[in-house]
């Protein structure tokens, strides 16, 4: 049997898979098995932060294995402290809790507000429209994706999902039974669409008037990935508590909780809990990872090379009208199609580049943090080769 053919037999069928047979990557490029080699720009949707085979990652990973790769969460474990006393420090919050995924942290996290919201009554929980917060059932209600959501009714009580960027829609539903509301600052699965200021004043005024708590969605657009530590940032707010996942591991499974000093004392012994969450190999990995990322030089260079492809992108547009709208908060990017973006994709795929196909018309760009304006002239080659196709 073939790959292909093992796949097909062992597997549930959940995944379209893509034509190709990686037998490695290193920094920017994947390598397959048949002698090719393809210029990866979404980075296992936005977990590979530092590409692959990055020095700094194999060797936190190798020392670490050397100790060991498992003690429970009965143990103080070295990495956790340190990944824990960084992602603390770097964002001003007080406690934290490691999860295995950015679903997991979601689904702890409707836990961890709706304990804190029980005293006063509070229990109604948000999401936003065009949203995506994972895959599991508190993951789920809090979406309104029918693509993600059709055959697993009935979801869980007391949740709603206001309308992203209307202010009025979000002014009528929220009340003092409102415990939270959860939302991506920067959508991705949405296609690279962040929230206007109207929309996040209104946010913060309504909090201030009936106490609820707003939970920001980073497991997309945290560590780096925009310019700044958080998404959230780019817009004048600070939430209450933060969800982070994906490139947190440095490659390997982890989410995270960070929580504000409004709700570090909800959870005590025992009432909340996972057996690999805050697995110390992948926080040895993030540690790595943020002592890379979150220094001023590379932050620099990741603003300054979005710029740098913002701009050839609007003058890309200019040339060809099939392209809508682009929107980039640094390296999340979102080219705006007036046709399926698929085709597009699955052309870029067949010429070496890889790139990803979202809200049905949006090219989704998320590339490594560590691509440089060489990477982004490769794209862009072949994005308007692609796209004088069309025209």
């Amino acid at each position: 049997m073939t790959p292909k053919e093992k796949e097909s037999d062992f597997f549930f069928h959940t995944y379209k898979r893509l034509p190709l047979e990686v037998e490695r990557g290193e920094g920017c490029y994947l390598y397959t098995t048949d002698g090719k080699k393809y210029l990866d720009m979404f980075s296992g949707l936005a977990v590979n932060a530092l590409g692959y085979a990055h020095p700094a990652i194999i060797k936190a990973v190798d020392d670490q294995v050397r100790k060991y790769t498992h003690l429970s969460n009965f143990f103080i474990q070295e990495p956790q402290l340190q990944l824990a006393e960084r992602l603390l420090s770097l964002s001003g919050f007080d406690k934290i809790f490691f999860s295995n995924s950015g679903t997991e942290a979601i689904e702890g996290t409707i836990k961890l507000v709706r304990k804190w919201g029980k005293q006063s009554g509070k229990k109604i929980i948000f999401g936003m429209s065009n949203g995506f917060s994972g895959r599991t059932m508190g993951a789920l209600s809090l979406m309104d994706k029918e693509k993600y959501r059709e055959g697993y009714e009935p979801f869980l009580p007391n949740f709603g999902t206001i309308d992203f960027n209307n202010t009025s829609d979000l002014n009528s539903k929220v009340n003092d039974q409102t415990v939270a509301i959860f939302l991506e600052f920067i959508q991705g699965e949405g296609g690279i669409v962040g929230a206007t200021q109207d929309f996040v004043d209104s946010l913060k005024s309504l909090r201030e008037q009936f106490g609820f708590l707003i939970v920001a969605d980073e497991i997309q657009s945290g560590i780096g990935r925009t310019g700044k530590l958080f998404g959230f940032q780019h817009f004048d707010i600070v939430p209450d508590i933060i969800t982070v996942a994906k490139p947190i591991g440095g490659g390997l499974p982890l989410g995270a909780i960070i929580g504000s000093k409004k709700i570090a004392n909800v959870w005590t012994y025992g009432v909340h809990g996972t057996t690999f969450g805050g697995n110390p190999v992948s926080c040895a990995a993030g540690v790595a990872t943020i002592d890379t990322v979150m220094t001023d030089p590379f932050l620099k260079n990741v603003s300054e090379s979005a710029e740098y492809f913002k701009s050839k992108l609007i003058n890309l547009k200019l040339k060809y009208p099939i392209i809508k709208e682009v929107r980039i908060y640094g390296y999340m990017i979102g080219i705006e199609l007036k046709i399926e973006s698929t085709v597009i994709v699955e052309q870029m795929l067949q010429k070496g580049v890889l790139v990803n196909s979202t809200a049905n018309t949006v090219i989704r760009i998320l590339p490594p943090l560590i691509a440089g304006i060489r990477e982004f002239d490769t794209l862009l080659e072949i994005l308007e080769n692609v796209l004088s196709i069309q025209n």
